[in-house]
């Protein structure tokens, strides 16, 4: 009787460690998606700001309670974030975003938040995360704005 109290009160804990974790991420997907929005728009003004509204956002992700791997990708999310933000020249900020699309879906994965949507590019070979079905191409905007389609839904 003990292990089975126990072992529902360790998966308790898991999942309420899982809700705070995805309400800490929550912002920083968010602003995740504005960078995105500026991109398939290919508005480099506007993708450096939604990057530094974004960087703000990943420095309040409680990382000491990230595992390992997860603390990996917000270190690297938080890099791209920042090269982002430093340049108004669109294919480095495009350049930069598959490495922070990488991070930001294994964040995505690691806390199951609102329903998003892995999307992926096959002429980039890259990926990205998506608040709707409706694909619109971050990586080649207006050129290609509907090139690819959605893999994975988490």
């Amino acid at each position: 009787m003990k292990t089975i109290r126990f072992s529902l009160a360790a998966m308790a804990f898991s999942f309420l460690s899982l809700i705070a974790y995805a309400q800490s991420t929550a912002p920083a997907l968010t602003a995740y998606y504005g960078v995105k929005d500026a991109l398939v728009a290919t508005n480099a003004t506007e993708a450096k700001t939604k990057a530094t509204a974004l960087v703000a956002a990943l420095n309040k992700v409680e990382a000491a309670k990230l595992p390992a791997a997860d603390k990996k990708a917000l270190a690297t999310a938080k890099t791209s974030a920042v090269a982002i933000s430093k340049t108004t020249d669109v294919d480095t900020q495009r350049k930069q975003f598959e490495d922070l699309s990488a991070s930001m879906i294994t964040l995505a994965k690691a806390t199951k938040p609102a329903k998003t949507y892995v999307q992926y590019c096959p002429m980039v070979a890259a990926s990205w995360l998506s608040s709707t079905k409706d694909v619109r191409n971050p990586y080649y905007g207006d050129k290609m704005l509907k090139c690819g389609s959605v893999k994975e839904e988490i």
